[in-house]
């Protein structure tokens, strides 16, 4: 029986000085483990893939809705309507999202009550958190949007929409942010001395019923979008809190590590390592040495690099086989190879 953990952010190679807290599960399983360096990848698209979902046009939003804790009540196209606070630095125009603009529940509500009562010629707009919105739509979009991982923190007009129909939503979000700029929400959160909310990114659209397939009966998840593979493949959902056994094996991915990966906070990033020694890597070390999982897969997608780490439970007996620190196997990224020749 094989698990497949799924961690991005884990390979960030933050240096061989850097220090790590103790992680002796997480050092032995290395010990044991063959390793290799992949090229780069988005781990929306590399999870995709993992489900049998390979295409340019990934249909992120309808994914990511389907995950969401509350189940859409509409059959339609999902284009995904982040709210974003916009502002400029020195020549260049960038984007912060969600994630740092602590958007309230009320707010949320204020703001989307507003959008579907000035647009609803558009279509229906939700948020089932405060830090991701929606619109359904009666058509699948045409253009291509950037994911909003790609735009954030960089200039913006290097991730335009493009091919076909780029005015007319460009025109919409023109007009979304003029709306925004002068909605009362904003004013107060101004007042207050927070960010305004006075943008939205458009990203997400893509074909919907493509043809998926589970990589494991059990998927764990708490990510919507991974949330959303699991459940259009037909698998069984668990919380990615813990380590939890299944008897025809298991995939599970968990995400503590990938936004402090990207914002290079390595404080949140170590907290995040000391969770998972606890929670995944001494539970699943006992699990090879108890021959209740026979191979465990540790894969780590990233925009520099890919990491993917296994461990066969029938090699543990070679007790000569040293562990080997995190911080060491992290030395050999290939970027981390180039700075220090």
């Amino acid at each position: 029986m094989q698990f497949h953990l799924v961690l991005p952010g884990l390979g960030w190679a933050i240096g061989p000085t850097a220090a790590l807290p103790p992680l002796p599960a997480l050092a032995a399983l290395l010990g044991h483990a063959r390793h290799r360096w992949q090229p780069s990848s988005a781990p929306e698209t590399w999870l995709a893939a993992r489900f049998g979902l390979e295409t340019g046009r990934l249909p992120y939003a309808g994914l990511r809705r389907a995950g969401e804790a509350t189940p859409p009540t509409a059959d339609a196209h999902w284009l995904c309507v982040d709210p974003v606070h916009l502002h400029f630095a020195r020549e260049h125009l960038l984007l912060a999202d969600a994630s740092m603009l602590a958007i309230g529940r009320d707010e949320a509500d204020a703001l989307i009550k507003g959008l579907n009562e000035t647009f609803a010629d558009i279509g229906r707009f939700e948020a089932p958190t405060p830090e991701r919105w929606y619109v359904a739509l009666p058509d699948e979009p045409q253009p291509f949007f950037h994911p909003i991982a790609d735009v954030n923190g960089r200039p913006v007009q290097l991730f335009m929409p493009e091919g076909n129909d780029i005015a007319r939503w460009a025109r919409l979000t023109n007009e979304i942010e003029v709306w925004l700029y002068n909605h009362p929400v904003n004013a107060a959160r101004e007042a207050a001395g927070q960010r305004s909310i006075n943008g939205v990114w458009l990203w997400g659209a893509g074909p919907r019923e493509l043809p998926l397939q589970a990589p494991a009966r059990q998927v764990q998840a708490d990510a919507p979008f991974t949330r959303g593979l699991a459940r259009a493949a037909g698998a069984v959902l668990a919380p990615a809190d813990r380590f939890r056994p299944h008897a025809e094996g298991g995939f599970a991915h968990v995400d503590s590590l990938h936004l402090p990966a990207l914002r290079q906070d390595t404080s949140a990033w170590r907290a995040g390592l000391e969770a998972l020694e606890r929670d995944w890597f001494a539970p699943l070390l006992a699990a090879l040495k108890a021959k209740q999982i026979s191979r465990l897969v540790i894969s780590a997608p990233g925009d520099k690099h890919s990491l993917q780490i296994e461990v066969e439970a029938a090699g543990l007996w070679k007790f000569w086989r040293k562990p080997r620190p995190l911080a060491e196997l992290l030395a050999t990224a290939p970027q981390v190879q180039a700075q220090n020749p």
